[in-house]
């Protein structure tokens, strides 16, 4: 009776610390090579966000900004999932978003709180080789030439392919 009561302690401690995932079956993970362009997603609610985050900082002073930091970082995690080249083809894409991006990149601490955002996501897909076969409908996306955004590209240079991309 004793070692019957051990033994189902023991069994049932075997069943618990086991992980549930063990018994889920899993995807493999997507390889980079096979994730495409259209696979990058924007629904209307994160672009609502874009919008949103967009726009409050081109039109808000710096003070302002400050009181609404939080909320802004709220909408910015809302939108983390979103790939960063179809975030900047969000706002690219939309004149007035296009024309809020030169308002903010004039301003020096709008400008870095924008980058600060943007360039890590970038450098972490590019280390991973994720971003290179999406370039070609990024550009087209654009209307621009991959030519023309390849060396920001190879060279990491997010700052300036955020400038050009305000100027073209």
């Amino acid at each position: 009776m004793r070692k019957t009561k051990y033994l189902s302690l023991l069994l049932i401690f075997t069943l618990c610390s086991a992980p549930i995932s063990a018994s889920i079956i899993r995807r493999p993970p997507v390889k980079s090579s096979e994730i495409t362009y259209s696979d990058l997603k924007c629904s209307k609610e994160q672009m609502d966000h874009i919008y949103e985050i967009i726009t409050t900082m081109s039109d808000s002073s710096k003070l302002s900004l400050l009181f609404k930091q939080t909320h802004l970082k709220e909408l910015g995690d809302r939108i983390n999932d979103v790939h960063p080249l179809k975030f900047l083809a969000s706002i690219f894409s939309v004149p007035h978003l296009k024309s809020c991006m030169g308002l903010i990149w004039h301003d020096y601490f709008k400008r870095t709180g924008f980058l600060d955002g943007l360039a890590p996501s970038l450098s972490r897909e590019a280390d991973q080789g994720k971003l290179q076969a999406l370039l070609p409908d990024f550009a087209s996306e654009l209307n621009l030439t991959v030519e023309n955004i390849q060396t920001f590209f190879d060279s990491r240079d997010w700052e300036n392919l955020v400038l050009y991309l305000i100027q073209t």
